[in-house]
C-alpha cells in the first residue's frame, strides 16, 4: 500500500526516501538502470581533455581498400545522378522553349485537324447513305400514297357515274314545271292500298292501286 507523502514527526529526507522506495516497488519493472564508467553523460568534458585531439587509428590495408572502393562507387553514382538531373533539366528547358512549344502546338493542331477531317468524312459518308435510304423510302411512300389516291378517286368517280346514270334513268319520272298539274291529278286519282298478306309459302299478296277515274268510268 502507498504510504502518505506527509508523515507527522518525520524528517523531509526520510519522507523522500520512503517515496523513492514506494516508487521503486510499484515501478520497478519499468525502470532501466544505467551504470556510468566515470561520470554521467550530461557533465561537460574535462578541462584537461578539452583541447586534446586523440590520434586517428591507422586503418588496415584491406579495410582501406574496401572503404576506397565504396567511396569511389558512391562518387560515381552521385556524379551519374547529377548528370542525369542536368540532362533532364536541359530537356525540360528545351521542351518549354517558346519556339519549341509553338512548333509542338502547330504539330498537335495538324494531327488533330487530320483526325477531325477523317472523322468528318466518315460521318458525311454515313449521313449520305442514310439520306439516300430515307429518300428512297420516301419516294416509295409517295408512290404508294399516289396509287391509293388514284384508286380512291377512281372509286369515287365510279360511284358518281353510277349516281348520275341512275339520276338520268329516273329523270323522266321527275316532277317538273311542265308536268306538275298532271302529277297532282294522277296522285289524287290513284288510291294506294297498304293492306298486304303473306301465306305459309312466303308469297306476298297486295292489292293493286285503284284509279278513281277508271272506276267511275266503268260504273
Amino acid at each position: 500500500m502507498m504510504r502518505s507523502s506527509i508523515v507527522r514527526g518525520a524528517k523531509t529526507l526520510t519522507v523522500q526516501n520512503l517515496s523513492a522506495y514506494d516508487h521503486l516497488i510499484f515501478h520497478g519493472p519499468c525502470i532501466q538502470s544505467v551504470r556510468w564508467k566515470r561520470k554521467p553523460i550530461w557533465l561537460p568534458i574535462a578541462k584537461s581533455k578539452l583541447f586534446k585531439i586523440p590520434p586517428t587509428p591507422a586503418p588496415q590495408p584491406e579495410e582501406y581498400e574496401e572503404l576506397k572502393r565504396l567511396h569511389n562507387n558512391y562518387k560515381t553514382l552521385m556524379k551519374s545522378l547529377k548528370q542525369f538531373f542536368i540532362e533532364n533539366e536541359a530537356k525540360k528547358s528545351q521542351m518549354f522553349d517558346e519556339n519549341v512549344v509553338k512548333h509542338n502546338a502547330e504539330e498537335d493542331f495538324k494531327i488533330c485537324s487530320y483526325i477531325n477531317d477523317n472523322w468528318n468524312k466518315h460521318v458525311a459518308a454515313l449521313r449520305e447513305k442514310r439520306l439516300a435510304e430515307e429518300r428512297e423510302l420516301r419516294v416509295k411512300e409517295i408512290k404508294m400514297k399516289v396509287e391509293e389516291k388514284a384508286m380512291r378517286d377512281l372509286n369515287i368517280q365510279k360511284t358518281v357515274d353510277a349516281e348520275i346514270r341512275k339520276a338520268k334513268e329516273e329523270a323522266p319520272t321527275f316532277i317538273t314545271r311542265d308536268n306538275i298539274d298532271e302529277a297532282i291529278k294522277n296522285t289524287l286519282e290513284t288510291i294506294v292500298n297498304h293492306n298486304a298478306a303473306i301465306d305459309n309459302n312466303g308469297n306476298f299478296y297486295k292489292d293493286e292501286p285503284v284509279n278513281v277515274a277508271s272506276s267511275a268510268a266503268r260504273r
